[in-house]
């Protein structure tokens, strides 16, 4: 084994010595430790590769998407397959010795397993900062940049705190809009982040985190219907609250496509008249860092210099 060892002493004398790995990173489904730090990485989360990005972490591999900014150096790297299906031919040529499985890909873990060690970042819907600093610190850690990535949290943490200040008192709706249909999510939604981040008091009431999840209902069917019912009556209760800012993702606007969400709110009959609407605070986030890649060290960083200057 190329386990480094320690020294274990009692006093002055040497009694034993056991290995000690010299990689170890602890994740959603445990810690895993490894003989060496990995040199080949693999990473279907795109939130990680931000982070491994923005630390100085080379990546070997990513999953087929649109890169911009910093990222689109990775346009020309190796594609492992998708967000959500692993190409297992072109991983076990390329060999990594890590593996980042990410949400979309989640299921795929037992399979990856099998080309190398694989670990996850869960990220939870009702703590999202929370996870996010704790995922980013194990990350960060793991490769010897733990001071990085205080930094970068620290900064992220300083817009956070001013968001909260100038947001004091003041309501929110997130809107999510794909295809002329709008749906809200509230604090324990995908993205209900956004309270969080903003320090806005969501018009709804927060989701059970121990509600089953609902499957999606067929296309005409009674169960369809009874859920578009349902959004519908949402959306009536975020009107009557009247919230001071409508957060706003356009679905259709990801990896560069149409954007449709300003004309739709400009045409929904009630939205349009909400006192945000018409004082134009809506805040049309930028659909892939929500969307697509999430808590990313850089990324989050973006989203909440973002929101300070939309919202000051």
């Amino acid at each position: 084994m190329n386990l480094s060892t320690r020294l274990i002493t009692l006093g002055s004398a040497l009694v034993f010595s056991v290995p000690v790995a010299a990689f170890e990173l602890a994740h959603s489904e445990g810690s895993l430790k490894l003989a060496n730090t990995p040199k080949k990485i693999v990473t279907f989360d795109l939130a990680a590769l931000d982070s491994l990005n923005t630390l100085g972490v080379p990546v070997a591999g990513v999953p087929k998407s649109v890169y911009q900014g910093d990222l689109e150096k990775f346009n020309q790297a190796p594609v492992v397959g998708t967000l959500f299906e692993p190409d297992y031919p072109v991983l076990q040529k390329l060999q990594p010795d890590l593996i980042i499985a990410g949400g979309r890909s989640a299921k795929a873990i037992p399979e990856l397993q099998k080309t190398a060690p694989t670990v996850s970042f869960a990220s939870d819907p009702s703590n999202f900062l929370g996870t996010f600093k704790t995922s980013n610190l194990a990350l960060a850690s793991a490769f010897d940049k733990k001071a990085q990535a205080e930094a970068a949290i620290a900064s992220i943490e300083k817009n956070v705190e001013e968001l909260r200040r100038i947001n004091k008192g003041k309501k929110s709706a997130f809107l999510f809009v794909m295809k002329g249909n709008v749906m809200a999510h509230a604090p324990g939604d995908r993205f209900g982040y956004a309270y969080e981040l903003t320090g806005t008091e969501s018009v709804l009431p927060a989701k059970d985190p121990n509600a089953p999840a609902q499957p999606r209902p067929e296309p005409g069917s009674p169960e369809a219907k009874a859920a578009a019912e349902k959004r519908a009556q949402t959306i009536s209760d975020i009107v009557k609250a009247d919230p001071d800012w409508l957060i706003v993702l356009d679905r259709g606007a990801i990896n560069n496509g149409e954007k449709t969400a300003a004309d739709t709110l400009a045409k929904h009959s009630e939205l349009n008249q909400t006192r945000a609407y018409k004082e134009g605070k809506v805040y049309y986030v930028d659909p892939n860092g929500w969307y697509v890649m999430g808590g990313g060290l850089n990324n989050l960083k973006h989203i909440t210099d973002s929101l300070l200057t939309a919202m000051k």
